[in-house]
């Protein structure tokens, strides 16, 4: 019995080892299985993540793309800006000249209503003085008298006054018309505003 026993220990243990060797094979297989099946799943993932870089990547090159647009964009307003800023200084320096124009024709307006008021005034006295005149001189007695007050006068030449110290003298081709000196005052206009 000792051949039969250590024949069939050996074919037991043979046994053993088979059906071990069988059920780590079939759990080895299993888990081949499974890393194949967690392999194509992470492949699947690894292609969606792909996908999905690509398409992070294109909407990347869209920001870029309007990124550039909107630099862009905003150059153009800065120098739209610039260019504004520039016409509206020199708006408001012609406003300053106009307005600076505007004072100095309206200081000249007041000087020439005020001249125009006294042409009118001077026109009226005038106009008062020749109806005088008319009303005086439209008979023959008033005219004959008149007539006779012109005869009386006589019409002296005029004199120049002189006056001492006055250095002014009336030349003609470089050579003094008179002995006399002659006083010459200028008085300026007076002008009512």
């Amino acid at each position: 019995m000792n051949k039969n026993a250590l024949k069939n220990i050996a074919l037991i243990l043979l046994l053993s080892i088979t059906a071990f060797s069988m059920v780590r094979y079939v759990s080895e297989l299993k888990a081949r299985y499974r890393l194949q099946d967690s392999l194509s799943v992470a492949e699947e993932e690894l292609a969606i993540l792909a996908q999905e870089r690509q398409k992070l990547l294109q909407e990347l090159e869209k920001e870029k793309a309007l990124q550039e647009q909107i630099l862009q964009k905003n150059a153009n307003l800065k120098l739209y800006i610039k260019a504004s800023t520039n016409k509206i200084m020199n708006l408001f320096q012609s406003n300053s000249r106009t307005k600076s124009n505007l004072e100095d024709i309206n200081t000249k307006f007041s000087i020439l209503k005020a001249e125009n008021k006294a042409l009118i005034d001077s026109r009226k006295r005038i106009y008062l003085q020749n109806e005088e005149f008319k009303a005086k001189l439209s008979s023959v007695a008033e005219l004959k008298k008149a007539i006779r007050a012109l005869r009386g006068k006589k019409q002296k030449p005029s004199v120049f006054s002189v006056e001492e110290g006055n250095e002014g003298y009336l030349i003609k081709d470089g050579q003094s018309t008179t002995i006399a000196k002659v006083k010459i005052e200028v008085v300026p206009a007076q002008t009512k505003e």
